[in-house]
């Protein structure tokens, strides 16, 4: 962490002085805008540090016969608004309790006492006020002191301070004696603060007096310099969830929405002119890709940017095509031979087993049923699945063609001659620029070290710093279920891997629904699908949370089924145009075990009330009768998801059934059919979000919140594996687990 150095004229208020400066006037302080610092007066050369994540801080002082010591803490405070301290001298073997009270960002007050006292009693109080702007402050500290002589009240100075341009500070102030004397007979003293960046230069005058600071800080002052512009490097690698989660052990918080955000600071972030990003083997989605490019070709607007990498398939080239410059490592390869989504089907391996696959579907596009039916793909699975790939090829490849200047022709030609080149002929086809080493590129830039950038944030000028409306981000990941969410190390579809519980979600959308600091909600989906029944009790907690506050929908790689279900309510749709999304059909199964059972010699007896009390039972297939009730009942869902669909899109039932059918589209196309509102990813809709909401200032928070270490610690869930059994007797909204392959 970058550590800068300040030095700034003294201002030991006890209504103001924070961090290592306040173990000199007001122990309360010490919690206040905690941030790691180590100061030095000039006055005996007092030495102080504040260690906020220790809780504690110490200091020494120089005097002319001997070194003494302080040390202080703050135990007790609230969200910067409220703290006690206490702290212990040692040439004067006193101890100082303190106290502040911040109601407003404007407006701070502060208390200390002295024990033991010489005699009696002391207290002192100050006050401070930003009177409208945050450049300048008015303070003064009044004095109770009560002895043997009686009770002496003072004040103890008055003080203004006014920053004339950022990092430029001058402060004028008077200190008076016993008001029993007159007001003539205090001191006037002046202060100059001058910024330099990392550098802040400043000391006060008075009569006879002067005295300065020097301050070391992990967080910088507000400066009146910016800085040189600088060249960073970003690495593109491993996973990126859309549900937050902490990296190791007790890292930070990690998704798809901090690099994002990461992204998006670096675009705006002004001293930055160059950034280098090194594309490794990540785990970002076509849709999430689309995504960042934009937000890399936002960046190469205003900057010089280099997309470097080791290997580059179809999805990472797409990524490095934003870029100025494409560099490949001399080792490394470019392989991109197209675009395939596959499928598997277990018709066969059911039959051999003795399982027979009872199911049944609404819409002749939902092919989910079908890898317990058919051993390939019917005529309309592949009708869609065709026109979603040409969709793909269209943004992808049309894209990759605006940025190298390559026709889309010779394109395609590339891809059908396999698609596998060396570097040498990357470059000779226009794929990329150069051939480097990574550390040959960050020369090229001019980074001589890691290229890590800072972005904490600055000392505020505010008392408090006030707390903006909220626009909550609501992750959404996996398979959806009745129940708790979960996720398993097994991340294979139906098998493990993350489920929204409905039960989670509801939790989480009736918090935010009665949270009168949220303004508005993003629900961020990528999702499959999955149970009908926790799918509508979702559908029904967003209409609700609606009904408060808007909420806007942001699609993943992927919102289909049960996945659009809970989307079709919002106020607002946005996907990428790579999304997989619509999917709008229903499915049911049970399956047959008798004739495994009988390969094994295991046979079943029943006894029963009700005629069709085993309907469902796996010892027999279903009766013509049961099977007419259990279509009936699966049209009825589908009828269900219709209107679902058509009341809060504003279509009719006819025309949602002529989209729908079970049939999966792009967002690419889904824009052209009215299923959603808007092209755009996850930043866009909180920006949406902003507009519906009527607010331009605002904090993003992320949710569900991810688990801490312990509570990893303590194991996966009871919903974390086989999710597959709890659905496997459900009428089923699920577009079936498949995997597209695009390359890295």
């Amino acid at each position: 962490m970058l550590l800068l150095i300040l030095v700034s004229y003294v201002n030991l208020s006890i209504a103001t002085s924070e961090r290592s400066r306040a173990l000199y006037s007001n122990p309360a302080g010490l919690s206040i805008h905690s941030y790691p610092e180590f100061s030095v007066r000039s006055e005996d050369y007092w030495v102080s540090m504040n260690i906020p994540f220790l809780g504690f801080a110490g200091g020494i002082r120089f005097m002319s016969d001997s070194m003494e010591f302080m040390t202080g803490t703050s135990p007790l405070h609230y969200k910067d608004k409220f703290s006690l301290g206490y702290m212990y001298s040692s040439w004067d073997d006193r101890y100082t309790l303190g106290a502040m009270y911040r109601p407003h960002k404007w407006a701070s007050l502060g208390f200390t006492t002295n024990f033991p006292s010489s005699e009696g009693y002391d207290f002192t109080f100050g006050i401070s006020v930003i009177p409208g702007w945050d450049r300048l402050v008015l303070t003064s500290d009044f004095f109770i002191d009560r002895g043997s002589d009686g009770t002496r009240y003072l004040i103890q100075s008055i003080t203004g301070a006014l920053e004339i341009v950022e990092g430029v500070k001058l402060s004028i102030g008077y200190n008076l004696d016993d008001l029993k004397n007159n007001f003539e007979d205090g001191k006037i003293y002046g202060g100059l603060e001058f910024s330099l960046g990392n550098l802040l230069f400043g000391g006060y005058h008075g009569e006879g007096d002067s005295e300065g600071i020097f301050t070391a800080s992990v967080v910088p002052y507000p400066t009146l310099f910016k800085g040189k512009d600088r060249s960073v490097v970003i690495k593109i690698e491993g996973d990126y969830p859309e549900v937050p989660d902490i990296q190791g052990f007790f890292g930070r918080e990690h998704s798809f929405y901090n690099l994002l955000n990461l992204l998006d600071y670096i675009k705006e972030r002004k001293v930055i002119d160059s950034v280098v990003v090194y594309i490794k083997d990540n785990s970002l989605g076509l849709a999430q890709a689309e995504e960042v490019r934009k937000l890399l070709l936002g960046i190469a607007e205003e900057k010089f940017l280099i997309a470097h990498s080791d290997y580059l398939g179809f999805k990472n080239l797409y990524l490095a095509s934003a870029a100025d410059i494409i560099s490949l490592s001399p080792p490394g390869m470019i392989y991109f031979p197209g675009l395939y989504l596959s499928k598997i089907y277990i018709k066969g391996a059911l039959e051999k087993l003795g399982i027979e696959a009872e199911v049944e579907k609404v819409g002749k596009y939902k092919s989910a049923v079908e890898m317990f039916t058919r051993e390939e793909m019917s005529r309309y699975d592949r009708e869609q699945i065709k026109k979603f790939l040409d969709d793909l090829v269209e943004v992808v490849v049309g894209e990759i063609s605006d940025s190298r200047g390559i026709e889309e022709g010779k394109i395609k030609n590339l891809v059908d001659s396999l698609g596998c080149f060396t570097p040498e002929e990357a470059v000779k086809e226009g794929l990329i620029d150069t051939v480097a080493y990574f550390d040959e590129i960050k020369t090229l830039a001019g980074i001589k070290g890691e290229g890590k950038m800072w972005r904490g944030k600055s000392v505020p000028r505010e008392f408090l710093l006030s707390d903006p409306p909220k626009i909550a981000v609501l992750a959404l990941e996996g398979t959806i279920i009745v129940g708790e969410s979960s996720n398993s190390p097994l991340d294979i579809p139906l098998l493990g891997g993350s489920t929204i519980g409905s039960e989670s979600v509801k939790k989480e959308l009736e918090r935010l629904r009665k949270d009168k600091s949220v303004k508005a909600v993003v629900i961020r989906i990528n999702s499959g699908g999955g149970s009908s029944v926790a799918s509508d009790l979702i559908y029904r907690e967003i209409l609700r949370l609606k009904d408060k506050k808007p909420v806007v929908i942001s699609m993943g790689d992927m919102a289909a089924s049960g996945g659009y279900y809970i989307a079709a309510p919002a106020d607002k749709i946005l996907v990428d145009r790579t999304t997989l999304t619509g999917s709008i059909g229903v499915w049911g199964s049970k399956f047959v075990t008798e004739g495994l059972y009988n390969k094994l010699g295991i046979t079943h007896d029943i006894v029963k009330w009700g005629e069709h009390a085993d309907a469902f039972g796996g010892h027999r297939p279903f009766s013509h009768y049961e099977r007419k009730i259990f279509e009936k009942m699966l049209q009825h869902i589908y009828d269900q998801f219709l209107e679902a669909v058509a009341t809060p899109r504003e279509l009719t039932v006819e025309e949602v059934d002529s989209l729908a059918m079970g049939r999966i589209w792009s967002g690419l196309t889904a824009k052209e059919i009215s299923l959603i509102d808007e092209y755009g990813g996850l930043l866009d809709a909180i920006k949406v979000a902003g507009e519906e909401a009527g607010i331009q200032k605002y904090k993003v928070i992320l949710l569900p919140k991810p688990l801490k270490f312990l509570e990893r610690l303590m194991g996966v869930e009871e919903n974390a594996y086989l999710p597959i059994l709890k659905l496997i007797q459900e009428p089923y909204l699920y577009f079936e687990p498949a995997r597209l392959d695009f390359g890295r």
